[in-house]
């Protein structure tokens, strides 16, 4: 699959921050190579690991209600959405890397084809948990979750059928927005670290229905959709050069928020979580 990083070639169009942009786009992909590779770690050890060992009621330390005896179908809904979700985020990094594209485009190409059908799980995942259970959060939650999870569907789909068809252009367009929807679960628990760090618990409920609660329930993918969008068409030939300068901004503003955000939370959840995992795993 083409990510961002494919759409940084050097047929770029000339013009007024171009190289700015290039360079913006490189900082945000090593940034996010790092973060999604451990946060995707994470994500297969602890949950995985868990479910492993016979304590899947441990997902519900992440958040409440993943986990309930009596709603089986649920827990394998939003199991399938973890691990691909996993999936996703280690595959990010790989399918990034110009010259896997360049020198295996055979290899690029299956793990795209693994790419797109593990986007699609991770949507339909999550789809099912909420048609089965309904979220924490209530109506709001099932919303914005459910929309995110038909938006990962529709632009895996778009992916795939614009790469068979040869529209590499289109292709490529549709596969920057799939992957900046693929780093939402992984932002959305960052999003949260660094608001109570800044505010408390200020907007937040125990039932995820606080007014912050509710903005979240959609900001943790608009805002990256929108970034995409930005370099997307700050890329185009005609683009205006304001419109560049405000895609490498956002470029930067969305590395910087990364990088901080990835010290945080590996220090303290997520290398934590993996010895969890992996010690529940070794013990069943």
């Amino acid at each position: 699959m083409a990510t961002l990083a494919q759409g940084i070639s050097t047929q770029d169009p000339p013009g007024t921050g171009t190289q700015a942009l290039r360079g913006a786009s490189i900082l945000l992909v090593a940034a996010s190579w790092l973060s999604a590779a451990l946060f995707g770690a994470y994500i297969l050890a602890f949950y995985g690991g868990t479910l492993a060992g016979g304590a899947p009621d441990r997902w519900n330390e992440s958040l409440p209600r993943l986990h309930e005896a009596a709603t089986p179908f649920a827990t394998i809904a939003i199991g399938a959405h973890f691990v691909t979700g996993g999936i996703l985020l280690l595959l990010g990094p790989v399918q990034l890397i110009a010259a896997i594209r360049a020198r295996i485009p055979a290899l690029h190409r299956w793990l795209g084809r693994l790419y797109v059908t593990a986007a699609a799980i991770a949507g339909l995942g999550g789809l099912g948990f909420i048609l089965a259970k309904g979220t924490v959060g209530g109506p709001a939650m099932d919303i914005g979750f459910g929309l995110y999870g038909a938006l990962m569907v529709l632009c895996a789909a778009l992916a795939f059928t614009n790469a068979r068809a040869r529209r590499f252009e289109t292709h490529r367009a549709w596969a920057i927005r799939l992957f900046a929807l693929a780093i939402g679960s992984w932002l959305y628990r960052m999003e949260y670290g660094f608001w109570f760090l800044c505010f408390g618990k200020l907007g937040h409920t125990a039932d995820f229905r606080g007014g912050f609660d509710m903005v979240m329930d959609f900001a943790f993918y608009l805002p990256n959709l929108a970034v995409a969008e930005a370099f997307i068409r700050a890329r185009r030939a005609d683009a205006a050069p304001a419109l560049r300068i405000g895609a490498v901004a956002a470029l930067l503003a969305a590395s910087a928020f990364i990088l901080l955000a990835t010290w945080q939370f590996a220090t303290k959840m997520w290398l934590p979580g993996m010895a969890t995992g992996l010690e529940a795993f070794g013990g069943a």
